[in-house]
């Protein structure tokens, strides 16, 4: 949501659980950005659900010639469950609004992308403590690097 957020709609845009006000429309994000909001809905509804969180995604991303992507992904929300002072707003639902904190997490992943890993560490930081947000920042650099193709590459053992 990019609109002004008054406190009558604040809550809900941040769960991402209201109507959209009339005349207007969702944010308009990037292929590899849309994949990333399905997936982290995915994970997160069969990480409630008590379901292996990876399983719904590994058809879609063996298409998308993505798999790599899933170990980081699964990582990262991981750690978002596990470290995270407050449970985020990521819908389970797929036609959900994009929530607040969906959209700060794929600005995150864009801040991993660019090369921001600092920048992406200190906006983690404002939903858990610091070593939390480097491992997290850190799984989304490397979520980031297999989805776009940049960034620093896990090294393989063994190579210089």
């Amino acid at each position: 949501m990019l609109q002004l957020l008054t406190g009558a709609i604040a809550m809900e845009a941040r769960t991402g659980n209201g109507p959209s006000p009339a005349g207007t429309s969702e944010p308009a994000i990037r292929e590899f950005d849309a994949l990333i909001l399905w997936a982290m809905r995915n994970w997160m509804q069969a990480h409630r659900e008590r379901r292996c969180a990876t399983g719904p995604l590994l058809e879609t991303f063996e298409f998308s010639g993505l798999v790599a992507a899933m170990a980081p992904l699964n990582r990262m929300m991981t750690l978002l469950v596990l470290a995270n002072r407050r449970r985020l707003a990521i819908a389970t639902a797929p036609s959900a609004p994009i929530s607040v904190d969906e959209l700060v997490l794929l600005r995150i992943l864009n801040a991993a992308r660019d090369g921001q890993r600092d920048l992406a560490a200190t906006r983690l930081g404002m939903w858990m403590d610091a070593p939390g947000a480097a491992a997290t920042a850190h799984a989304a650099q490397q979520l980031s690097a297999a989805l776009y193709g940049t960034g620093a590459q896990p090294r393989c053992r063994g190579r210089g």
